[in-house]
């Protein structure tokens, strides 16, 4: 039968997502425009302060709108009083209207700010004078430090689409985790651990954008060390859903992030998948066949959502377990050269960012693509579907496994 933990947390997330929507809904009510998503600008003139935010008009530099690129726009912020950089990332709603661009957005939709007496921008630009090879540096900027994809070459942006690795240049799971192993082995149990949670959380505080997928991970691997470290074995299951309930409380306004349910509709997915797969001590089971079955169940979890929007690639089950080993070294350099903030050569990163590109290209020349319409509606409801399908039959083999157990 499932555990009652798990169906406590699960009545709380369900709780918290019916609070965070309503309440987005109510603070979005003022936002008119039709067309939301993120843009990049770059201030064009003097804010002016109302009583509902800033008022100004910035140059449109990047973002999901490429037909609006270097147009000035008129950009309202509800509830912003200051805006202390010249440059930064709005999540907001776009409007074309009698020849002007229109673009509002909540004080809560600004992301990305880079202070110019930061830490993340001293990183950025040590990367930018140490690493000469263009291809790399965007990818090291962009997979390290979570810039965001605009920065990569078209040709790369492409090959990553296509091939369904779009996903590794995302700051998530996948990176948090490959920090946290790669300074957990630094020391014996349980100081490996520690420095492991502590250097994770120096990461993703100080170093990348707080998105969605980012802080829900990285709560996850709170949650996970501080289980462990009282002896404990941790429910995988019950801390998604607990990190997923206090981020949207939080964070009400993740209810309505695309970035935020593919992150937790992957990783759930991943959870359900491994209580379905056996258990087996064999390495090429380990290293070999578990790693593309999670790569499928994650592919499961996303697709329906991506259908919603642009297309899917089947590419991203045999592809994400290759290139995610190939990036394993990578990040472990990557990792030394943040710690000693890129004193190290840059020539045995520059040689394993060429080795990644070179097989994301490769795997380019294979069209897995699939695309057709699915609504929204449809794809929450079909993919929390089959999430209840997977929990209830892990839940039944859990079940008979017990049972054999005692015949």
């Amino acid at each position: 039968m499932p555990e009652k933990g798990e169906l406590l947390q699960f009545a709380l997330f369900l709780a918290v997502l019916v609070f965070s929507l309503w309440r987005t809904e109510g603070e979005n009510r003022y936002l008119w425009f039709e067309e939301g998503g993120k843009v990049y600008l770059k201030l064009a003139g003097v804010p002016v302060e109302t009583d509902s935010g800033l008022t100004l008009k910035a140059k449109v530099v990047g973002g999901d709108f490429p037909e609006i690129y270097g147009k000035l726009a008129f950009v309202k912020i509800y509830g912003l009083k200051d805006l202390p950089l010249s440059s930064f990332i709005l999540y907001g709603k776009v409007k074309a209207e009698d020849g002007k661009l229109f673009i509002s957005g909540s004080y809560k939709d600004i992301k990305g700010f880079i202070s110019q007496g930061s830490l993340r921008k001293a990183y950025i630009d040590r990367i930018e004078e140490k690493i000469k090879d263009e291809e790399v540096k965007a990818l090291v900027l962009t997979y390290l430090l979570g810039e965001a994809r605009e920065s990569l070459p078209q040709d790369l942006q492409y090959y990553f689409t296509k091939t369904g690795l779009v996903h590794l240049l995302v700051i998530s799971g996948f990176h948090v985790g490959m920090v946290f192993l790669i300074l957990r082995y630094l020391l014996p149990y349980p100081y490996g651990l520690l420095l492991g949670a502590f250097g994770t959380s120096l990461y993703v505080l100080l170093l990348v954008p707080k998105e969605a997928p980012v802080l829900r991970a990285w709560l996850m691997l709170l949650l996970w060390v501080f289980v462990r470290l009282f002896e404990g074995r941790p429910n995988s299951l019950g801390i998604l859903l607990f990190s997923g309930s206090f981020l949207l409380l939080l964070k009400p306004e993740f209810s309505q992030s695309f970035s935020f349910w593919l992150s937790f509709f992957a990783t759930l997915y991943i959870i359900l998948g491994l209580r379905l797969l056996p258990e087996k001590d064999s390495k090429l089971y380990r290293y070999v066949l578990l790693p593309f079955g999670v790569s499928l169940f994650a592919f499961l979890g996303v697709s329906p959502l991506l259908l919603s929007f642009t297309h899917t690639s089947f590419g991203s089950i045999p592809f994400s377990p290759v290139v995610g080993y190939m990036l394993f070294p990578f990040t472990a350099y990557g990792v030394l050269e943040l710690i000693t903030f890129f004193s190290l050569p840059t020539f045995p990163l520059e040689l394993m960012g060429k080795c990644v590109l070179w097989c994301v290209k490769i795997f380019s020349f294979f069209d897995l693509r699939m695309a057709f319409y699915l609504s929204l509606k449809s794809a929450f409801a079909f993919t929390s579907g089959l999430a209840f399908l997977l929990y209830l039959f892990s839940s039944l083999l859990n079940i008979r496994n017990s049972l054999n157990k005692y015949i």
